[in-house]
């Protein structure tokens, strides 16, 4: 089902809403830490079949209080198929839907994809006291940091999470960031 073999980096952002009981109308408010507790285990489970079945591989996924990013790459032409892939099994396990963009973004170099990584990550962590903390629990990059079982799903070609010294320049950038903006 996955043919024409070619690498290619992508950037996927969409916004998830819980669908009211008994409608169809979705419900785009920030999550309670149940839900999304709920939407971040399933994504990485379905997340994690595609990656057997496709070759997707993941760079960065963040959960934020309204929305995903997924920063992946795949060797075929079926970077949309596969999102709409994942959104179809996420559904299966949740009363959920998604406002999206109708493609994928294309990523053209590792520069971008470091810029793209940086900016998704800044807000989720703060550096307090030369320590760092994170604001929110939903992102790769906390998996990895903290050794979880999952974080195996996660490819790092540009060594920024194993770099310390570089989530740590991240949390100062957000830290900056707030201060000034």
């Amino acid at each position: 089902m996955y043919l024409n073999k070619s690498s290619k980096f992508f950037y996927f952002q969409t916004r998830i809403g819980w669908l009211e009981t008994g409608g169809k109308k979705a419900k785009h408010s920030l999550f309670t830490p149940s839900p999304e507790q709920e939407i971040w285990d399933t994504t990485l489970n379905t997340l994690s079949e595609l990656q057997g079945e496709s070759g997707i591989e993941i760079y960065g996924l963040v959960l934020d209080g309204d929305g995903l990013h997924i920063l992946f790459s795949t060797p075929y032409f079926n970077e949309n198929i596969l999102i709409l892939d994942w959104e179809m099994r996420l559904k299966q396990h949740l009363s959920i839907s998604f406002t999206r963009p109708i493609l994928c973004e294309p990523v053209e170099n590792y520069e971008q994809i470091r810029q793209l990584l940086i900016e998704i990550y800044r807000e989720q962590l703060t550096v307090d006291n030369n320590e760092v903390r994170w604001k929110r629990p939903f992102n790769s990059m906390k998996l990895i940091c903290d050794g979880h079982r999952k974080a195996g799903l996660f490819k790092d070609p540009l060594r920024i999470i194993f770099q310390p010294a570089l989530v740590f320049q991240i949390g100062k950038r957000a830290e900056m960031s707030s201060f000034y903006g």
